[in-house]
């Protein structure tokens, strides 16, 4: 349990402000040039840690910066990889033994395992013959063990390798025990739609029966969505082409997936790199059957921004998922599936990979760049402005205790409806659970145990509670903690 009271802030809803909020405030630059950066909690104290690779003096490193829980980290120190050099890692228990391990990307041609002993130290394991660039780390085949999903490199046809531009997808399927063998192998592209493959996995069907992972990957003017089958395999996908203005030509793209117009399931959201003029991001909604349809609008950037990142989360914690691009900014969401102009909320990160992390402790989400720049969220204390957006009929979420550890009570007031179900949404707009009021009569009440609708006990982290009364919607932020 951490050793500090923690409050958050209880709001029913907010509205956005007309001018752009600077919400991130740098308190803290630890001056490092990595190439990748992970987030994880190494030494089991409850608090997000990460994780970067980095070249010093032309050798590679990994080196894991350890939360203090006050926006500082302890650095045990850089850890030499090896001299050919570094580019990007992943983190998961994939041995099985409770404590968070490191995969390092050894650039073309291995990859080596780091076992963690959960006290942030790590010990050489065994390197393999594979690389999985800007993959992912899931359970894909559902047998309990964590497998992953990523971009091979190209070391048989060229010298030196170079990426086989997104014309291949690698699935190694896990044992549980730091042993990997190939599981699926996608090389099937159309000729010429190759690209820098950056894959983002998430549960694109219906949210109340799907168990079964699918994946985003995008290529060449477009994308991919390929739908799983259970067994670590995926389905032939099906390939969307992005409505972009005449005569860009747009060779790199990286998608976010969350649920972008509140519907429970899940959107994709596209963005380019600076081959558009300007770079532009444009949200593909989820027609509710696995398929999607572009939305009209498109959100522009800083002309000239070189893309590598796009990802979503609640970062003004008004209930709706907002969105950051690596090169741009972030940009606020209103949860119908549109956004809210350029830099909105923040003009970090800028041109680098970052994660979020509530690394304050005050229940909203701070920033992490692969610079070794530290980014508090300022949403908190400097508050949400209450008022309408939308036709709101005094409706309000009040939730107690919030931090919470084992239990939250989550209270209507205001509500004429006859239908009442509250909806929990972790931080990617996944549909965690659903839950029927305990009392009814204009006031509900719902009690949440933190436990997901398959019956599993859910990380701590960031939720939100939303109610959906027909043209009124209502939400507010839930803080899980760790025992």
């Amino acid at each position: 349990m951490y050793s500090r009271l923690i409050v958050i802030m209880m709001v029913g809803f907010c509205i956005h402000l007309n001018t752009s909020a600077e919400i991130f405030e740098l308190v803290n630059n630890y001056d490092i040039t990595a190439s990748d950066i992970r987030s994880a909690d190494f030494n089991n104290d409850g608090l997000e840690d990460f994780a970067v690779v980095e070249d010093i003096a032309g050798d590679g490193y990994y080196e894991v910066f350890l939360s203090n829980g006050d926006c500082s980290f302890t650095r045990p120190g850089a850890v030499l990889v090896d001299m050919l050099g570094v580019s990007q890692l992943l983190i998961g228990d994939f041995t099985e033994d409770g404590n968070e391990d490191i995969l390092v990307m050894i650039l073309y041609f291995t990859s080596r395992l780091y076992i963690g002993d959960g006290t942030g130290q790590f010990t050489e394991f065994e390197t393999y013959p594979w690389t999985a660039h800007n993959g992912c780390v899931a359970d894909l085949n559902n047998d309990g063990h964590l497998d992953i999903v990523g971009t091979p490199f190209d070391t048989l046809n060229h010298y030196p390798p170079v990426y086989i531009y997104g014309d291949t997808v690698l699935v190694m399927l896990g044992d549980g025990a730091g042993g990997f063998a190939e599981g699926w192998v996608y090389d099937e592209y159309p000729p010429g739609y190759g690209g820098y493959c950056s894959c983002q996995l998430a549960y694109f069907d219906n949210p109340d029966t799907d168990t079964i992972l699918d994946m985003c990957v995008p290529c060449y003017e477009g994308f991919l969505v390929f739908q799983g089958v259970g067994d670590g395999t995926f389905s032939d996908p099906e390939y969307y082409v992005v409505d972009f203005p005449a005569g860009d030509d747009v060779s790199q793209l990286y998608c976010a997936c969350g649920d972008f117009d509140e519907d429970d399931y899940i959107d994709i959201a596209i963005s380019g790199d600076a081959s558009l003029d300007p770079p532009s991001t444009y949200i593909f909604l989820n027609q509710q059957d696995g398929t999607f349809m572009q939305l009209g609008d498109e959100w522009s950037g800083y002309f000239g921004a070189e893309i590598i990142q796009i990802a979503t989360a609640d970062l003004d914690l008004d209930g709706h998922l907002d969105l950051s691009k690596a090169g741009e900014g972030s940009i606020a969401g209103y949860g119908d599936g549109t956004f809210n102009g350029e830099w909105y909320l923040s003009y970090h990160p800028s041109w680098c990979k970052f994660v979020f992390i509530d690394m304050d402790l005050d229940g909203d989400l701070d920033l992490a760049n692969w610079w070794g720049q530290i980014f508090t969220n300022t949403t908190i204390t400097q508050g949400c402005e209450e008022g309408t957006s939308g036709p709101f009929t005094g409706l309000r979420l009040f939730a107690a205790p919030n931090p919470f550890l084992t239990d939250v009570s989550i209270e209507v007031a205001g509500y004429q409806g006859s239908d009442c179900i509250l909806q929990i949404f972790d931080l990617s707009g996944r549909l965690v659970r659903k839950l029927d009021p305990v009392t009814g009569d204009g006031e509900a009440v719902f009690m949440w145990d933190g436990i997901s609708s398959g019956g599993s006990d859910l990380p701590s982290g960031i939720y939100t509670a939303r109610l959906n009364s027909g043209i009124n919607t209502t939400s507010v932020t839930l803080l899980k903690l760790s025992n």
